[in-house]
């Protein structure tokens, strides 16, 4: 197969009458790659490329080097870039602000989708069911009997005023959010706006994968736009790489949070109360299972008691769950290390390619018996 890498690139220049197959994009018809190889298959995934067999002789000049200024409808070709200039630098950074603020959109959209109303005309609905609360909660006025408040109250198997409850909070929180995304997608707008160069666009990205939805960042992964091997293992330009290096390290972070997650508590400070009881069972081990004087020990005795436990077998249930805690640290701390090296190191699609994948695929360590 004839690469652009190859100095003399496939054109009409060089090669006479010859059965070619031409792979062009589905909705544009523009030429991504050509080849005269018979044996050659593309790639199977995606749906936005055609591949066309055509015999003849190929436009002079078209090379795999600018067959995309090409257009190819199945029959015949047209040169789409001739006599257009090339882009000028303001113009790219203007269509790269663009797909940013794209970016955001989409982004600030999906923060704000698990708080929408999921069927036609349910915003009407809170709205009555919030005014119906406020009516309860702050008038001490009973909804009536045919409202909303009552019916959802009886659905939900609680008392009217624990729904109201419900209502209100449920209001407050969607309020919290709509006013911190707004703040953050005014911010990152009028960033994104007197933005005057590149690298700090590249910044401002960096800054919509990690404070917005990284759940996301897989959907944004820089995508080549060709099909030869060559190419995709062809070391990315400098800005697509800290771009995509950026966005592997944020899927790496969530990755690495979720694998910790089982450690975390659902109470605030739960891990100081933890590291508080295990210097208690620290004392009650060494002492031989007695609270030595002068130690408070309320709150291994509050956790014994709460599970019918004895002092000295809280003590060790509470070290041992300190020891699992502390060795799910370390072991995800190594696979951390160990994939920051390969991000580091990545240079290629397909090596982002494979790397994400690996991210993805990440499991729980299991420690040996």
């Amino acid at each position: 197969m004839t690469t652009d890498s190859e100095p003399q690139a496939l054109s009409n220049a060089t090669v006479g009458q010859s059965d070619w197959w031409v792979v062009s994009q589905v909705k544009s018809h523009r030429v991504v790659y050509f080849t005269d190889d018979a044996d050659y298959a593309p790639p199977r995934e995606g749906d936005w490329y055609y591949v066309s067999p055509y015999r003849g002789q190929l436009p002079k000049g078209m090379t795999l080097r600018n067959c995309w200024r090409w257009r190819f409808n199945g029959h015949d070709f047209a040169d789409a870039g001739a006599g257009q200039k090339k882009r000028e630098i303001d113009s790219l950074l203007h269509h790269n602000k663009e797909a940013l603020v794209k970016l955001l959109r989409e982004k600030i959209d999906a923060v704000r989708r698990p708080f929408g109303a999921s069927c036609i005309s349910g915003e009407k609905v809170r709205e009555a069911k919030l005014a119906e609360a406020h009516m309860l909660l702050d008038a001490n006025i009973s909804p009536p009997d045919d409202g909303f408040l009552v019916a959802s109250a009886a659905v939900k198997n609680c008392s009217v005023r624990e729904m109201a409850h419900r209502v209100s909070e449920l209001h407050a929180a969607e309020h919290r959010m709509l006013r911190q995304t707004e703040q953050l997608r005014e911010s990152l707008k009028a960033a994104i706006e007197k933005a005057e160069t590149h690298d700090a666009l590249i910044e401002l990205r960096g800054r919509l994968l990690n404070e917005l939805a990284p759940e996301l960042n897989a959907l944004h992964a820089i995508r080549p736009s060709h099909t030869t091997p060559q190419q995709k293992q062809a070391a990315l330009l400098p800005r697509e790489l800290a771009a995509e290096q950026l966005r592997l390290r944020v899927q790496l972070r969530e990755k690495i949070n979720d694998l910790r997650r089982p450690c975390v508590s659902h109470y605030l400070l739960d891990d100081i109360v933890l590291k508080h009881r295990g210097r208690v069972a620290q004392s009650v081990i060494a002492a031989g299972g007695a609270l030595p004087p002068g130690i408070d020990g309320s709150t291994l005795k509050s956790y014994a008691a709460a599970r019918g436990m004895s002092l000295v077998a809280a003590a060790k249930d509470t070290l041992t769950e300190m020891d699992a805690t502390a060795w799910l640290l370390l072991e995800t701390e190594q696979m951390k290390d160990a994939m920051l090296s390969r991000i580091a190191a990545t240079a290629t699609f397909d090596a982002l390619k494979q790397l994400g994948t690996a991210i993805a695929a990440l499991q729980p360590p299991r420690k040996e018996p």
